[in-house]
């Protein structure tokens, strides 16, 4: 199962107005580069909330009551980038944007 989203600026500043991350490397694009990056940073959180869906997707409404997320950040994501959340059938979670590994974790039901 897998989950495929473009990301853009006006994604990360949605979510930024929603959650309060008010950190400017999210936002300004000049100052993302002076730091090395390819450009502004999409949030490490909302990352997992697309694996959160995976869950949501994968177990229906137990998911809610009894779903566990780990979830590990290893890479940036772009706008620009094409971002793939995938769950294997063992629970094993990868995320790839544009072919660069982001993140990686578990997903599965607990009693």
């Amino acid at each position: 199962m897998k989950r495929t989203l473009e990301i853009t600026q006006a994604m990360i500043d949605g979510y930024g107005r929603i959650n309060g991350d008010n950190d400017i490397i999210h936002y300004d694009h000049d100052y993302a580069v002076e730091r090395g990056f390819n450009g502004t940073l999409l949030h490490g959180p909302h990352m997992t909330a697309f694996a959160a869906d995976l869950g949501a997707m994968r177990f229906g409404p137990e998911w809610l009551t009894r779903g566990k997320l780990h979830t590990k950040w290893i890479g940036p994501v772009y706008p620009g980038d094409t971002f793939v959340a995938s769950v294997a059938d063992d629970g094993s979670l990868n995320a790839t944007s544009s072919d660069r590994t982001v993140m990686v974790g578990s997903i599965e039901l607990v009693d």
